[in-house]
């Protein structure tokens, strides 16, 4: 599984996430990231415009050995676009982009012509793969109703949140990656000590469901958040952020244990748990 695996740089460029405890990894520790990534077969980074000098980081610290996806934001007419992919790539010290994905969906909903430009980088080989990053199911279906069809799509989905399950069938028929973030919910699923911070104690009777699941199925909650991921054959890639390499390694090690999907009653539709930003 851990060729699944799509390593998320936000950490690298930003003070990310509510678990976060160690802050920026400096560059000695993004070196051992990349080591270890290269070593078991992971070659996929995502990352973004919008992530702080993360693109610079990557380009200075990667030697060139990995795929990149990032994310445009920001934009409304052509030449912004091709601006800040010719940026990303510059950054990146790279000649093409393996994924370029609008970072807002909205953007490109309230401009519809920004897709045909980005198909004009495509066909001159700066990027190739086109997509979009989706945070409401909403989203998607207004694209499909539009014939936009992306050839990625990246979206929020774990044990607690599955809104996107019912397209999977209709998105393979219409080969566009299936991407997923926030596996681990910015790692709050991972993480029972920020279970307990009074920020969640609304949820207490879903964590005290999900605690007893894990218990009974004997996995860790890193375990089963990658198991879960892994049981839904649909998804090509999941983005996992880390903070250093023990981190990634705790992840590579999880991977490749014991597939097996969560159980129904642990999903929640509370837009107030499953959406971070409203944290």
């Amino acid at each position: 599984m851990s060729n699944k695996i799509i390593l998320g740089t936000v950490q690298f460029g930003l003070d990310y996430g509510v678990s976060n405890k160690k802050g920026i990894p400096s560059n000695k520790e993004l070196k051992e990231i990349f080591s270890l990534a290269e070593n078991n077969g992971i070659f996929l980074l995502d990352t973004a415009s919008g992530y702080g000098n993360a693109e610079k980081r990557i380009g200075d610290i990667s030697n060139g050995n990995f795929k990149i996806i990032t994310k445009i934001s920001n934009i409304d007419n052509a030449q912004s676009i091709e601006n800040q992919i010719k940026k990303s790539l510059f950054n990146l010290k790279s000649d093409f982009i393996y994924g370029c994905l609008f970072h807002n969906t909205n953007e490109l909903l309230h401009n519809l012509f920004l897709w045909e430009e980005l198909n004009k980088l495509k066909k001159l080989g700066l990027i190739k793969k086109i997509g979009v990053s989706l945070y409401h199911p909403k989203n998607l279906e207004n694209l499909l109703s539009l014939k936009i069809i992306p050839d990625i799509i990246q979206i929020p989905f774990n044990i607690i949140d599955r809104r996107f399950e019912p397209y999977f069938e209709r998105l393979n028929k219409l080969n566009i990656e299936i991407h997923v973030r926030s596996i681990f919910l910015q790692g709050l699923l991972i993480n029972f000590e920020l279970m307990n911070n009074n920020k969640f104690s609304k949820w207490d009777s879903l964590w005290d469901q999900y605690k007893s699941w894990l218990k009974s199925q004997e996995i860790s909650p890193v375990e089963a958040a990658i198991g879960h991921v892994a049981a839904f054959k649909e998804i090509s890639y999941f983005v996992v952020g880390v903070e250093d390499s023990l981190q990634l390694n705790q992840i590579i090690l999880a991977s490749k244990n014991r597939i097996l999907k969560a159980p129904k009653r642990l999903i929640s539709l509370d837009n107030k748990l499953i959406n971070p930003y409203l944290w």
